[in-house]
């Protein structure tokens, strides 16, 4: 049996973990909690679907890391999009998880350029099911 192994995406080059996603019930109280409590910072704010979305960095913590902020944190017809997001060297090598993800069957979004501060990406699942993002050009570094 010729089983694909998911963890197999080789040739991706280096990798950098750069943000969790997390739906929130309230997005504006929970980055007020981070910024006010946890000495984290709001560096972006958007539109979202029932409330603005929010990037909130560590980089004050020293970590160059940030928490996205998306509404949905109860149950309903907003489909979750909890994930963890990873930052690769090019937008070659977002197209190259791509290819590998979809000849595996888990590319969860195809390739798409959101342009500043969201970048090039690439959605997949991990064997759970979960999301794992791949993208380039985020303000965010090795």
């Amino acid at each position: 049996m010729n089983e694909r192994d998911p963890s197999d995406l080789g040739g991706v080059g280096k990798v950098g973990l750069t943000h969790l996603a997390l739906r929130c019930r309230d997005t504006s109280a929970t980055a007020k909690f981070y910024a006010s409590v946890c000495g984290m910072s709001i560096v972006h704010e958007r539109d979202g679907d029932s409330m603005p979305v929010y990037w909130v960095s560590a980089r004050p913590l020293g970590l160059d890391f940030v928490l996205v902020l998306l509404s949905g944190g109860e149950e309903g017809p907003n489909r979750r999009m909890d994930h963890l997001g990873f930052t690769v060297e090019s937008r070659e090598a977002v197209d190259h998880v791509a290819t590998k993800a979809r000849e595996l069957g888990i590319l969860e979004y195809e390739p798409q350029d959101s342009g500043p501060p969201v970048g090039y990406w690439t959605i997949i699942r991990d064997p759970d099911g979960n999301w794992v993002e791949f993208s380039f050009g985020q303000d965010i570094q090795f």
